[in-house]
C-alpha cells in the first residue's frame, strides 16, 4: 500500500468516525420525548452518510451511532435491535444509491429520493417486526400492541428524516462535497 492509498484509508476511517458521531449527536440532541419514546433526526444523517460514503459507511454510522445514542438515552434493551435496524437502513440506502447510480451513470435527485424513502421504510418495518417478534421474547409488554403503539411515531420520524436527509443530500451534492471524500 503506497502513501496515497494509506492516506485515503486514514481519511475514510476518520470520516466514518465523524459520521458515527454525527448520527449519535443528531439522535441524542434532537430527541423530542413522546409517549412511546423519543422522536429524533438521526436517520437523516444515516441517509446522508449512505448517499455520500456508501453502504458500508451507512451501515457503520447507522448501527454504531444510533446504538450508542440508545444506550446514552437509557434504552439499552433496544440497542441490539437498533444496531441491526439502523445498520440495515444505512446499508440499503447506500446500496440503492450505488446500484442505481451505476445503472443510470449519475447520482440524480430521484435516486437520492428513492434511497431516502426505502431506507425509512426499512427503519419503520424493522422496528415494527422487531417489537412484534424479537422483543416479545425478552419483554412481555412487547408484541402486537407495542408494535402498533410505536408505529405512528416511527412513521412520522421516517417520513421527516427521509425529507431532511434527501434535502440535505441534494444541497451537499450541489456544493460538490464529494470532491473532499476519498474514493
Amino acid at each position: 500500500m503506497n502513501n496515497s492509498n494509506r492516506a485515503n484509508a486514514t481519511r475514510k476511517i476518520a470520516i466514518n468516525g465523524m459520521m458515527i458521531a454525527l448520527v449519535f449527536l443528531a439522535t441524542y440532541v434532537t430527541k423530542i420525548p413522546t409517549a412511546v419514546g423519543p422522536f429524533n433526526l438521526g436517520d437523516s444523517v444515516i441517509i446522508i452518510t449512505a448517499v455520500f460514503l456508501g453502504r458500508k459507511s451507512g451501515f457503520l454510522a447507522g448501527a454504531i451511532g444510533s446504538s450508542i445514542a440508545d444506550i446514552a438515552m437509557g434504552y439499552q434493551y433496544f440497542a441490539p435491535v437498533t444496531f441491526v435496524v439502523k445498520g440495515l437502513e444505512g446499508f440499503v440506502a447506500g446500496f440503492i444509491v450505488y446500484a442505481l447510480s451505476k445503472r443510470f451513470k449519475e447520482k440524480g435527485h430521484v435516486i437520492i429520493l428513492v434511497a431516502s424513502i426505502v431506507a425509512s421504510i426499512v427503519m419503520v418495518s424493522g422496528y415494527f417486526f422487531s417489537e412484534l417478534y424479537v422483543m416479545k421474547i425478552f419483554d412481555d409488554t412487547m408484541g402486537m400492541a407495542a408494535a402498533l403503539r410505536d408505529l405512528p411515531v416511527n412513521l412520522v420520524q421516517g417520513g421527516v428524516c427521509a425529507v431532511v436527509g434527501y434535502l440535505l443530500s441534494v444541497a451537499l451534492e450541489r456544493f460538490k462535497i464529494t470532491k473532499y471524500i476519498p474514493n
